[in-house]
């Protein structure tokens, strides 16, 4: 039985028979040609304004590939076979395969409060930093900097097992052991510790501190990054300072030797912003996020793309994209991460909008890079 309100090339409103009464419908032409054109002027605009990791591809570069046209954070699995991501910002972990771009929810299986951070550990399981115990959709970034570490064991990808620690922003993890370390909340503290398994539940041992800001001054943070392969005995970070008005406007990529207990300035680039990223097997190399190419009056606004520092304390650095100079105010490349066997690295297609946000990853294939 068709609903008593449907009737042809009429509208209907609410009375007390039927919940509705008919009357005829009324178009206003000149009013609907003025509303098409603004749709048409908006889509237009829209479109101008608005790009994709697709619609810049061909611009690029072929030694950048597109893994991905959507998600962020991207980290390599142990064997460098999949890349791990994240949906959002505060979403699900998924995986995609290098060679066959299979795609796989990895956190889909239980409920949580929005990942943050995903990272493989030496043994393939994951390291988590999820957000809270309640998703805030008003506030999605809300524990950003207060994320409780969980693992993710491969046989059991439905059963996340708490560390009962938080991490601010996300950790190092070797490539050699089960080792990590971690920015305390605030990022005033660096920490250190191992992961072992005590009847198959994963567990921080050996906890201890390595980095404290705590006596410095007020506006100065700092970040993990990465343990320096192949030895592990150095932890690469960031060292950012700036103001009331923003803490991170200004960056150094630093190391801490773990044996001498010595600091080193990587960068020597005090007026720039310079973040540590992923580093290379070989330990040659960091990725970082710098602004750099800048001029002075575009500085520190986060303007940034990827560069591959040397850490042999020259400070020299070489820059793989421009994404922020050949699409200024919209794009930039960050997230970079190298693989295992140091041929690629993903990179985030970044917007200026918000730290760590993006919406695609390409792989950039350093072999074709190094033979252009």
């Amino acid at each position: 039985m068709k609903h008593p309100c449907i009737a042809n090339t009429n509208t209907f409103e609410q009375n007390s028979n039927h919940g509705c009464s008919i009357r005829p419908l009324k178009i206003n032409f000149v009013r609907m040609k003025q509303f098409k054109l603004t749709i048409l002027f908006s889509l237009l605009l829209l479109n101008s304004n608005s790009q994709t990791i697709e619609s810049v591809f061909n611009d690029l570069p072929k030694h950048f590939s597109i893994l991905t046209t959507w998600g962020l954070r991207p980290e390599w699995d142990e064997k460098g076979e999949n890349i791990y991501f994240l949906s959002k910002l505060a979403g699900d972990v998924f995986r995609i395969n290098i060679k066959t771009r299979e795609i796989t929810c990895v956190s889909c299986g239980f409920y949580h409060a929005g990942i943050f951070r995903v990272l493989c550990l030496k043994n393939g399981d994951l390291l988590l930093g999820i957000g809270g115990k309640a998703f805030d959709p008003g506030e999605p970034e809300k524990y950003r900097h207060n994320l409780e570490m969980y693992i993710l064991k491969k046989e059991d990808p439905n059963n996340p097992v708490s560390l009962g620690e938080l991490m601010d922003e996300g950790p190092a993890v070797s490539r050699n052991n089960m080792k990590i370390a971690w920015t305390l909340p605030g990022q005033r503290e660096i920490v250190m510790a191992d992961i072992e398994y005590v009847n198959g539940i994963p567990m921080l041992v050996n906890k201890k501190p390595v980095i404290s800001y705590r006596d410095s001054a007020t506006y100065v943070r700092l970040e993990t990054q990465d343990f320096s392969p192949p030895y592990d005995d150095e932890i690469i970070y960031t060292h950012y300072w700036g103001d009331a008005r923003d803490a991170f406007h200004h960056s150094e990529t630093y190391g801490y030797n773990l044996t001498t207990g010595r600091y080193f300035n990587y960068t020597h680039l005090g007026n720039s912003y310079n973040e540590a990223e992923g580093i290379f097997p070989d330990g040659r190399y960091v990725l970082i996020e710098s602004d750099r190419h800048q001029p002075m009056e575009l500085r520190n606004q986060y303007k940034l793309d990827v560069y591959r520092l040397k850490l042999d304390g020259s400070g020299e650095a070489e820059r793989l994209a421009d994404f922020s100079t050949r699409y200024p105010g919209k794009f930039r490349s960050d997230n970079p991460v190298v693989s295992p066997d140091g041929r690629w690295i993903a990179i985030q297609f970044g917007f200026m909008k918000g730290a760590g946000d993006g919406r695609g990853i390409f792989l950039f294939d350093l072999t074709k890079y190094e033979n252009k």
